[in-house]
């Protein structure tokens, strides 16, 4: 992976590269707020950390709440439904969690959910669906990009990681292959683009369904000169 400038500041995290692999127009006009940690996400995470010690529900979202207090009280329902898909799931043990990880040479820098030492493996936790097969691309380029990072930082080099979907009880390992590095290499060019001052292309395969930058993205259709006569001899 030699495609890319050295780099003595990683200032790009993992989370907003897999925001501009998705849609580098969704990074672009993003890029100015914070990401901000689902609810969802909390849950399931502490389902995946405390599955070991196989604790009841009460106790769960006790910690949860302090984890996160302002959480609505409604997502209890959703704890409950994620505890059920996990009661007979052989989630991954940790003997580290929230493994900060860098590389200098690429800027970029993120923190791994589960680390294991003895297993010699990591564990990323998502609250997504699983998919029918595999791992969803956004997952598979994530597992690549924590690899990189993690043999820079401690020089621990793994084949691929777990990729834990709790709604499902789902954990699947995933492998990245060649595309996914190119996918990784692809986004951190167009971020660097980005922060040039680029305006980026849409994707093919955007997903505009239910973005919030909808209008921004896609701005009034300029009318041509013979619209205008047009509506004017009306």
């Amino acid at each position: 992976m030699s495609e890319l400038p050295l780099s003595t500041d990683p200032k790009i995290t993992v989370s907003s590269l897999i925001m501009c692999c998705r849609c580098p127009r969704l990074y672009y006009f993003s890029k100015k707020n914070s990401l901000l940690v689902s609810d969802r996400y909390i849950i399931c995470k502490q389902i995946s950390l405390a599955h070991q010690n196989k604790p009841d529900e009460n106790s769960l979202w006790d910690e949860i709440t302090l984890i996160h207090p302002d959480i609505h009280p409604s997502m209890r329902e959703y704890l409950t439904l994620c505890l059920d898909q996990n009661r007979r799931t052989p989630i991954p043990s940790w003997t580290e969690i929230d493994l900060p990880v860098r590389s200098e040479k690429y800027g970029l820098h993120g923190l791994i959910d589960k680390f294991h030492a003895g297993g010699n493996y990591i564990s990323v936790i998502r609250c997504t669906r699983a998919p029918v097969a595999g791992c969803w691309p956004d997952d598979r380029i994530r597992i690549a990009a924590y690899l990189v990072c993690l043999k820079e930082t401690t020089g621990i080099n793994f084949s691929g990681g777990y990729v834990e979907y709790i709604p499902d009880g789902i954990i699947r390992f995933c492998e990245p292959q060649p595309r996914d590095r190119r996918a990784l290499l692809q986004g951190l060019k167009n971020m660097r683009l980005i922060e040039k001052g680029e305006f980026p292309g849409k994707p093919v395969r955007a997903p505009c369904k239910g973005c919030q930058y909808m209008d921004q993205c896609e701005p009034a259709k300029v009318r041509t000169l013979s619209e205008m006569l047009f509506k004017k001899r009306q």
